[in-house]
């Protein structure tokens, strides 16, 4: 198998009050993975960003088969996967020692910055980065929502500076926290899955607006989760995001 590995050690900031790791830390350990592979192997995110390309996520899905915790030392792994047209596919995975603790695929698109045009696969040259097959995971590929799903509105929340990346918009990872925050007694309960599609994305100072509902355990193809909850968020131009969020209780 080939993939870039790097490693890490889980500090007490990015737990929570059960000393789990929480769902923004964890997606980062995975994106600051791939951006260290892009780093080493060239072109580097930097690079391409002053090309004028940009790497946009457009769908992440990650199963969690146990918590991580403070001072827990681990290996991230990451791959780019074939891709076709404008999709840039990568996988990760988390262990922690011998344990697969973590596993992860996401597509990804290069539009030009300027006129945003999307760039294609056989335009965008990666080919230095370490390439093999993409993770296959039982989670949703495709989130559809009914249009009788029952969502409420939550509140609006205005972007800041600190959640913004070089593109000026919330940067992907900090989507899961804030939706994470949302769902009902979360003090006593675990992540046991994320899925995410990005839409349009939020800019700096932009509004957005978070509904959520609660999901049948079906609509996240997740069988560790007890709960499913379905959030989605809107900006001026559209639908931001939709996302899934599989949880469990503490003690399952």
């Amino acid at each position: 198998m080939s993939y870039y590995c790097a490693d890490f050690e889980i500090g007490c900031h990015d737990t929570d009050e059960n000393n789990n790791v929480r769902p923004t830390e964890l997606v980062r350990l995975l994106q600051e993975t791939a951006n260290r592979q892009m780093r080493d192997r060239r072109p580097s995110y930097v690079e391409f960003f002053n090309m004028g390309k940009a790497f946009v996520i457009t769908k992440l899905s990650v199963e969690i088969f146990d918590q991580l915790h403070q001072f827990d030392k681990v290996q991230v792994r990451t791959w780019t996967c074939t891709g076709k047209a404008a999709t840039f596919p990568r996988s990760y995975q988390i262990w922690r020692g011998e344990e697969l603790v973590v596993q992860a695929h996401s597509e990804w698109a290069v539009p030009d910055r300027f006129t945003g045009k999307l760039s294609k696969t056989t335009e965008i040259d990666i080919s230095e980065y370490e390439l093999d097959e993409a993770l296959t995971l039982p989670l949703l590929k495709r989130i559809r929502f009914p249009k009788d799903m029952a969502f409420h509105p939550v509140e609006k929340h205005q972007v800041r500076y600190s959640e913004c990346d070089m593109n000026r918009h919330m940067n992907n990872t900090n989507y899961f926290n804030l939706l994470w925050d949302r769902i009902p007694e979360v003090m006593r309960k675990q992540v046991t899955s994320l899925n995410i599609r990005f839409i349009h994305e939020a800019p700096l100072g932009g509004g957005i607006e978070i509904s959520m509902a609660e999901a049948e355990q079906k609509m996240a193809g997740d069988s560790r989760a007890k709960e499913v909850w379905a959030f989605k968020t809107a900006v001026s131009e559209g639908t931001n995001v939709e996302c899934l969020i599989g949880v469990k209780e503490i003690d399952d």
